[in-house]
């Protein structure tokens, strides 16, 4: 089977008896997915059939392997060799045949045909031969619009004509009107010319490129469901095929540097969503359908969540954010989904690609540890008096483009620490407060808050005294400092 996405297309080629008698075809393509494409009885060469799939409707043309036979040549008894007289000017066609309901009254006179095989031309017809007249045209042999002006030259005669079976074609579709749909040939025309046979291919003319619908195409609609369902053993490949195709890039992600994992994002996302596509356009076996449709759901989320966590600032920049993919809500959903599928077979693995998802750690350091101190050897003091929430304050210089902290100290939630040796100078107090240290990233990885002192804070050292100040980052009533939210990509380190 092939087919241009682009156009949404596709061909199959089905042997003559098929085509004759008619028949069902259950396809699937990496492109539009599983199709349930229905030859209708009498299905010619080059004729289109509209399916649904999950992908969008598709225009298949059926190609058949090999030609029908063509209709044979009048007997001895039929009409003289010289063909048919020449009609009057009401004819369309000379030397030809019009189409029923073309013979307008008066146009033929008397005794212009003479009686033929079945008696198609009753002889002395009063008048010629009025549209719908009993008799005047054999059932099935002159279709509606079926054989336009020229298609047939002097001495030829139409299928249905003489004795023998008539092809009369596959089941008439109603014509849709306007430039797009200028006929400038025929379906299928069996033509006996010097005892050859030629057929002639249907061609339509339009604005650009996509298929239209035609008086002699079959249309084919189907339900909601475009097809039967893969077996168990489809199934449990297609379902490992994904896994692995994942896999591969799902790897690369599990790096503790962010701009690792921001490479390696894209190539990842792009592969998840390609498998939950490939997914989405498979009907599961039987006992599988809500695990499935779920599991690709899932799938596009993951993906989805993937890219964002790569581009998105995170609120804890310490925090992995490999670990915040695993730990997420559609990674749960997954395994559920994964866990749901094997439950109805043993056979359906899926998500080998995802770890479990790491479990929450509560990791502290001691009040009063110095995560970085730079300078020491002043007279000042700063008491700090913590709230509830673990959290590190940093001294820096309230002077310079970029200035550095003097020293970061850690202080438990509720504790209280003394910073001393403070060097006479002005500074500014910033504050980073959540769950879980992580040593290596030097930052909390869960429900981070980053803030800093509006004021800034002087210390200076006389003979007879030095600044002692004090802080509680705790909102208190009579409070003298503010404080303000700040950026986690902008926190002094």
């Amino acid at each position: 089977m092939t087919g241009e996405p682009a156009f949404s297309s596709a061909m199959i080629e089905v042997p003559p008896a098929e085509a004759a008698t008619g028949t069902t075809r259950a396809l699937w393509s990496p492109t539009h997915g599983s199709l349930t494409v229905t030859v209708p009885p009498g299905t010619v060469d080059g004729a289109v059939v509209w399916v649904d799939s999950p992908a969008g409707r598709v225009a298949v043309t059926i190609r058949v392997s090999s030609p029908f036979t063509p209709p044979p040549p009048f007997p001895a008894s039929g009409p003289p060799a010289s063909g048919p007289p020449a009609p009057s000017s009401g004819f369309p066609v000379p030397g030809g045949f019009p189409p029923p309901g073309s013979s307008p009254q008066g146009a033929y006179p008397p005794g212009a045909y003479p009686p033929g095989p079945g008696g198609a031309f009753p002889a002395g017809a009063p008048g010629g031969y009025p549209p719908g007249q009993p008799g005047a045209y054999p059932p099935g042999a002159y279709p509606p619009g079926a054989y336009p002006p020229g298609a047939y030259p002097p001495g030829a005669y139409p299928p249905g004509y003489g004795p023998g079976p008539a092809f009369a074609g596959p089941p008439q579709a109603t014509p849709r009107t306007g430039r797009r749909n200028q006929i400038i040939g025929i379906a299928l025309a069996a033509v006996l010319i010097v005892g050859c046979c030629g057929a002639i291919r249907l061609v339509t003319s339009g604005d650009d490129d996509t298929p239209q619908a035609d008086p002699r195409r079959i249309t084919v609609t189907t339900g909601a469901t475009t097809s039967g369902p893969v077996t168990k053993e489809q199934y449990a490949q297609l379902l490992a095929g994904s896994d692995n195709a994942i896999k591969a890039t799902f790897v690369k992600l599990n790096t503790s540097d962010d701009a690792a994992f921001a490479r390696a994002a894209p190539a990842a996302a792009g592969t998840i969503r390609a498998e939950a596509q490939k997914l989405r356009a498979t009907t599961p076996p039987p006992g599988a359908e809500a695990a499935h449709a779920q599991l690709a759901l899932e799938l596009q989320s993951l993906g989805d969540m993937v890219e964002e966590t790569a581009s998105a600032k995170q609120d804890c920049p310490a925090a992995s954010p490999y670990t915040s993919v695993l730990q997420s809500g559609w990674a749960d959903n997954l395994r559920a989904d994964a866990r749901k599928l094997a439950s109805a077979d043993p056979a359906y693995k899926f998500g080998t690609f995802l770890p479990a998802a790491p479990k929450e750690q509560n990791r502290r350091l001691k009040t009063g540890t110095f995560i970085k101190r730079t300078s020491t050897g002043g007279l000042g003091h700063l008491k700090i008096k913590n709230g509830a929430d673990d959290t590190t304050i940093s001294l820096v210089p309230a002077k310079g483009k970029k200035p550095k902290p003097i020293f970061t100290v850690y202080v438990r939630g509720g504790g209280s620490f003394t910073a001393k040796g403070i060097r006479d100078g002005t500074y500014r107090i910033y504050s980073a407060s959540g769950e879980d240290w992580d040593k290596a990233g030097k930052g909390f990885t869960r429900d981070c808050a980053f803030s800093k002192f509006d004021d800034t804070f002087k210390f200076t050292t006389t003979s007879y005294s030095s600044s002692i100040w004090t802080i509680t980052l705790t909102p208190i009533i009579g409070g003298n400092a503010s404080t303000s939210d700040v950026d986690p990509n902008n926190f002094p380190n």
